[in-house]
């Protein structure tokens, strides 16, 4: 599959995005943090809800079933057991959080850029890690002070706080500095530094929401949706069928939550949870993607054509 078109939708995206931002009046956090939540849940709900979908393909496999021994022979029983290991590990992930912000951010952070990193198709290891490194810690080159008020009321310490973020601008330069390095070698393309370089303006001219936003609704959502699709076998009207009522209850609970506040400054006070929710089922989700590639094959070979056509 290639992405360098995603990347294309990014850059217009970003140029539309940016050009509204300095063109339109001041809009307060509340407002960025609300429109951002609602779009990434709703446009990365396609990329979510296929995980019920992955752990059906999962409990059936055979590779799956020498691994994971209850159900012999009763795939739903399997499926069963797969939900609720699934369902715990989203519990275990927000009580984490609540109990040790600090740690549970870096390990967000880490896993993000794990994650992340297979969207670059970067073939040498070390470069793609410093593409995911790119992804989540850019903001923090000039927002440095949004970022660390974003963390605050994630309940992670100011002192904490501002010690990460510059750490992430560490980590940003150093490896930008290696993409460089490995693009001299001959280990990067030209077009995946120059993708880099768009991130890295995108990041610095937009707040941190909605360059994330952006990020994870145009590039990321939409590539791993496609691959799971054409792996899975699926046509588009069986995805759309999958992840139509999710979308729609989405905004449907968001609407209703609003109209219930009555405010936006009511609905910030349900801010952290939401964010701290998202951290908890990114877990479970990263993890499963780990297990199918382990146990059903690599997936990204598999939607070149859905993507570029």
């Amino acid at each position: 599959m290639q992405t360098q078109k995603l990347f294309n939708n990014f850059a217009i995206v970003s140029i539309l995005f940016t050009a509204l931002w300095y063109a339109a009046p001041q809009v307060s956090e509340n407002t960025i943090g609300l429109v951002a939540l609602v779009v990434i849940f709703a446009l990365g709900m396609p990329h979510g809800a296929l995980d019920i979908i992955m752990l059906k393909t999962l409990s059936r496999a055979s590779a799956c079933k020498s691994v994971v021994s209850w159900g012999e022979g009763k795939p739903g029983r399997r499926l069963a057991g797969l939900v609720t290991v699934y369902s715990l590990v989203v519990v275990a992930a927000f009580s984490a959080w609540v109990i040790m912000p600090t740690l549970c951010l870096v390990t967000f952070l880490i896993i993000g850029a794990a994650h992340f990193r297979h969207d670059w198709q970067q073939t040498f290891t070390k470069p793609s890690w410093c593409f995911g490194l790119i992804v989540v810690t850019a903001p923090s080159l000039l927002y440095s002070s949004q970022l660390e008020g974003v963390f605050g009321w994630l309940f992670v310490p100011a002192r904490h706080s501002v010690v990460i973020v510059l750490m992430m601008q560490v980590v940003t330069f150093i490896c930008a500095v290696a993409v460089f390095y490995y693009w001299l070698k001959g280990k990067v393309e030209t077009r995946k530094v120059g993708n880099m370089m768009m991130l890295l303006a995108c990041a610095s001219l937009l707040p941190p929401l909605i360059y994330f936003t952006i990020y994870f609704c145009v590039i990321h959502s939409v590539y791993h949706t496609v691959l799971i699709k054409n792996k899975m076998d699926m046509r588009w009207r069986e995805l759309l069928a999958v992840t139509l009522l999710p979308m729609v209850g989405t905004l449907v609970l968001y609407a209703f939550a609003h109209i219930y506040l009555s405010d936006l400054n009511g609905l910030a006070n349900y801010y952290p949870l939401i964010f701290i929710g998202l951290f908890a089922v990114t877990v479970p989700h990263v993890m499963l993607t780990y297990f199918c590639e382990r146990f059903l094959g690599n997936v990204s070979g598999n939607a070149t054509h859905s993507i570029s056509s």
